[in-house]
């Protein structure tokens, strides 16, 4: 049996919050996703984090395999992996009240949960005790609010559409409450209040859909679709709304493998809400990170730790998969990355700090 806990907003319980999720949640502020492995690479110039403990969770689209990287001390970054019963990964949320991780799994096609996971022998073989009532093809990512899940899913075949699956918890049981459809190819969302954001794939625009929850089931049209000059096909998003700054990945041109980038805004939110429908974040409003420094080949997912001021990206293509930080966030341009993990087939992470 699973539990979640429901937080008001309170900058005192900060570490409890996530920026992909909105001030009520569902989960813990920050977990990971992804899959994953072994190697670790760590700049000796990296920030050793003080007091939280940072755990980076990743799923695989390869391996089946479930990392929980422990980042509090960057310098000694250790590392327990699991074997999951899915062999491929859409999305992580880490629920660190009880130790239990919710993957959205394309090879189950379903929504499963992972009871106390904290307990778990590295090694050990993961077997979900609950998976959703409804299945759903082909996810690409999870976003949180209160007892709500939502999955993105892409269309696997020509008539078939894009969708976001909405299911709702009550401990002990994921039941689906309603199916969108959308025209649009989505990847990364995330939630702020009753607002969904999404990165549209094969484009450098955001989908933006208001009173999400309150709409009926059906057919799903954007409220407004945002431009990112400089950016050319998004699938990765995040938010820190304490900062208010967004963060998006960039697989560039999807059969280059060397052309990836993370975007930065600032002040997102003034930004957005000065702007008019079916507007756009100009180039100088926007920070990139590119070039061969950064390893960024096709980045698919990002994960924020606002106290620690890194932001951390799953890298599908490079060396196979690789999960990476980055803490010159001000800057723009091709910088290294200040930790490096090899994760094998990396997919999703989800980041949590306590």
């Amino acid at each position: 049996m699973i539990a979640y806990l429901v937080i008001e907003n309170d900058q005192n319980l900060y570490i409890m919050k996530k920026l992909t999720l909105p001030t009520a949640f569902l989960l813990s502020a920050y977990a990971l996703v992804s899959c994953s492995t072994d190697n670790e690479s760590v700049d000796d110039t990296s920030i050793a984090f003080d007091g939280p403990k940072v755990t980076l969770f990743t799923g695989s689209n390869t391996s089946g395999k479930i990392n929980m990287f422990d980042l509090s001390d960057m310098k000694n970054i250790t590392n327990k992996s699991f074997q999951s019963s899915s062999r491929d990964s859409g999305g992580l949320r880490f629920d660190p009240i009880n130790g239990s991780l919710i993957e959205a799994s394309r090879s189950e096609s379903n929504v499963l949960v992972f009871e106390n996971i904290n307990n778990m022998q590295s090694g050990a073989s993961l077997a979900p005790s609950l998976r959703a009532d409804v299945e759903v093809k082909n996810a690409r990512d999870i976003a949180v609010s209160g007892n709500r899940i939502v999955v993105s899913a892409d269309a696997l075949e020509p008539r078939d559409s894009n969708k976001f699956y909405v299911y709702e918890s009550n401990g002990s049981s994921l039941r689906l409450v309603k199916i969108f459809e959308t025209g649009y190819q989505h990847w990364g969302i995330f939630i702020e209040g009753n607002r969904l954001y999404a990165a549209m794939d094969n484009s450098n625009s955001i989908a933006v859909y208001n009173d999400f929850f309150n709409k009926p089931a059906g057919v799903l049209t954007a409220d407004d679709v945002v431009n990112v000059e400089g950016a050319q096909s998004l699938r990765g998003i995040t938010y820190d709304e304490f900062e208010d700054t967004l963060f998006l990945a960039d697989v560039g041109n999807p059969l280059d493998d060397s052309d990836g980038a993370i975007h930065t805004i600032k002040n997102f939110s003034v930004k957005y809400s000065g702007m008019g429908s079916y507007g756009s974040f100009a180039a100088v409003d926007v920070k990139t990170v590119r070039g061969s420094k950064s390893m960024l080949g096709n980045p698919v997912a990002l994960e924020y730790d606002t106290i620690g001021k890194v932001l951390y990206a799953a890298e599908r293509s490079t060396n196979g998969g690789m999960a990476l930080g980055f803490n010159k966030l001000d800057e723009a341009g091709d910088f290294a990355p200040m930790m490096q993990q090899s994760v094998s087939g990396i997919s999703s992470i989800h980041l949590n700090v306590e």
